[in-house]
Order: structure tokens, then C-alpha cells, then sequence
């Protein structure tokens, strides 16, 4: 079985994706679709929209599009989603929570108009943001107290792809928001720690290309 990601030449929604393929130590064709080339490769795709997921064996070839719906195939084909049935219900939740505030962060970083993406901004800056982080960082410290192994992750005790997904998501609110945007949340600090401290994914990030997020 062969694997190939297709996207753009940035990090974005496919970031996640590769974070995924580094932590299950799979190999993949990362594909980086230029601007240029965009426009003959939009009619091709599933949706007209990237990334995609090209899954090829010795006898078929299948394509998956949606960024969350690959992570989940990811995650699922490779041992990522937790321990049992409800650790998997539970990495959902926590990967919807957050995919509900990006449609918020989208708001004001696309927002063409100068005086529309100050207002959006500050409405997710002040608004959207603490109240999901918020929860999020109780539930980390909740996963704190309750593991044995000092609950360097939020579901369960090992490294599932919530983690990872989120681990992404935060990078991404550094680079956008601010550098210190969680310093009022230091058990999502450590969760983001951990996830890029986990060797496959430090080794990847360590030689990943630069690329805008």
C-alpha cells in the first residue's frame, strides 16, 4: 500500500496530515501543488478542494478528500485513535471542538476587507478563542491528575491523533494570534510539548520544509 498527500506548498490543512503519517512512521509522496499548476488539478479532485489522499495498492486506487476525514482514516489505519471505542468518541469530540473555533480563526485571517478582519479578530481573540482553550486546558489538567503517567496526553495514556491534530492547531495560533497566546494555558503548552517532543514527530519537524502556515 502507497500513500500520497496532495496540497499545497504550505502547512495549513495538510500539516496534521503529515504530523499523522511522522508519528505512525509511514512513509508518504508529500505532493505540493504549486498556485500555478492549482488550476489544472482543481477538476480532479473530489470536491475541488485540497488536500487529498491518493490510496493506491497492486489493484486499486482510491482517493479520500476532506482534511478531517483523512486524519481519521490515518488514525484509524494506524492505531491512533485510543484504546477502545469510547477513547475514539472522545478524540472526535475534542478534534470537533476545535475544528468549530478554526471556522472562527478562518473569519479573520481570509477577511480581505482591513476594518471587517480587525473586528473578526478581535472577536476571536477575546471571544472564541479563551472560551475554547479554556476547556480545553481543564481537561488537560483533568487528564493530569487522572494518569499515571502524569497524562502527557488528553485521551488516555498514550499519543493519540487528537494530540497530534491539536498539537497543530496550537503551532498555528502561535504563528497567527501571537507567540504568547498560551501562556494563560500551560497544560496546552506541556500537551503541545509532548506531542512535538515524541520522536518520530520531533525527527519530522526537525527536517520539514519551510513553508508558510
Amino acid at each position: 500500500m502507497t500513500y500520497k498527500l496532495k496540497y499545497f506548498n504550505m502547512r495549513g490543512r495538510g500539516e496534521d496530515i503529515r504530523l499523522l503519517f511522522a508519528a505512525a512512521g509511514v512513509k508518504f509522496t508529500d505532493e505540493r501543488i504549486s498556485n500555478e499548476d492549482w488550476p489544472g488539478v482543481k477538476d480532479g479532485t473530489p470536491w475541488g478542494q485540497l488536500p487529498t489522499l491518493e490510496i493506491n495498492s497492486a489493484t486499486t486506487r482510491q482517493t479520500l478528500a476532506q482534511s478531517v476525514a483523512i486524519c481519521r482514516y490515518i488514525a484509524r489505519k494506524f492505531s491512533l485513535t485510543g484504546a477502545n471505542e469510547w477513547e475514539a468518541a472522545k478524540c472526535d469530540e475534542y478534534v470537533d471542538a476545535v475544528v468549530d473555533l478554526f471556522a472562527e480563526w478562518v473569519k479573520f485571517v481570509f477577511e480581505p476587507d482591513a476594518d471587517k478582519k480587525a473586528k473578526a479578530k478581535e472577536a476571536f481573540v477575546k471571544v472564541h478563542m479563551p472560551a475554547k482553550l479554556k476547556k480545553l486546558n481543564m481537561l488537560k489538567a483533568s487528564t493530569y491528575l487522572r494518569n499515571e503517567n502524569g497524562g502527557n496526553f488528553l485521551v488516555g495514556k498514550n499519543l493519540t491523533w487528537a494530540d497530534i491534530f491539536i498539537a497543530d492547531k496550537l503551532e498555528r495560533l502561535e504563528t497567527s494570534v501571537g507567540p504568547k497566546v498560551l501562556d494563560g494555558y500551560p497544560h496546552l503548552r506541556k500537551l503541545k510539548e509532548a506531542v512535538f517532543n515524541v520522536d518520530k514527530i520531533r525527527a519530522y519537524l526537525a527536517a520539514r520544509p519551510e513553508a508558510a502556515m
